[in-house]
């Protein structure tokens, strides 16, 4: 088994445990965490705390989570891609069972990306793609970080601008 294979299932048994702080001592202080590709919702942040944050953020939303690696590949040198599996009762009571893809890019030894896409196959594809290493130097990360950034804050706009007519027309029908 490649090292890296080895190296992402101990960061998602640590992940998966729910030990953000474990699954981070695999990674590179500047680690790429993206997961706008498998939810409406997901964050794409950089660096050990804002991941980590990430990471809490999620985990937290979970009355009960569970995870399993069902299966996990190194797709080409240093890009590893595995068979997602999350199930458990969200924040909101529902019962929730998916599967998702995930690629994690590994170089010296640690994790540099770690993304997570609808289906494994995105996830080949995408390791497939990748045309960089999957490092970002620090200029790419501030400026990708500011337009996340601003790309959050309208959706956040535009979800309040809703609550705020739905409000509306409750009172209209009163």
């Amino acid at each position: 088994m490649p090292a890296s294979v080895e190296i992402v299932k101990v960061a998602l048994k640590a992940y998966g445990n729910g030990d953000c702080e474990i699954a981070l001592a695999l990674a590179d202080p500047l680690i790429r965490w993206d997961e706008r590709a498998s939810r409406p919702d997901g964050d794409l942040v950089w660096k050990h705390d804002a991941v980590q944050r990430a990471m809490r953020r999620y985990l937290d939303n979970w009355q009960e989570y569970y995870f399993d690696l069902e299966d996990v590949a190194e797709v080409t040198p240093g890009k590893v891609v595995g068979i997602c599996r999350e199930y458990g009762i969200d924040a909101d009571g529902v019962t929730v069972d998916r599967r998702f893809g995930g690629l994690w890019v590994i170089e010296g030894g640690k994790i540099v990306s770690w993304s997570t896409y609808l289906s494994p196959r995105e996830a080949v594809r995408a390791a497939k793609e990748l045309g960089h290493s999957g490092r970002f130097a620090p200029a790419e990360i501030a400026a990708a970080t500011e337009g996340a950034e601003q790309s959050k804050r309208s959706s956040q706009k535009q979800r309040a601008a809703k609550a705020r007519a739905k409000v509306q027309r409750e009172k209209t029908r009163s």
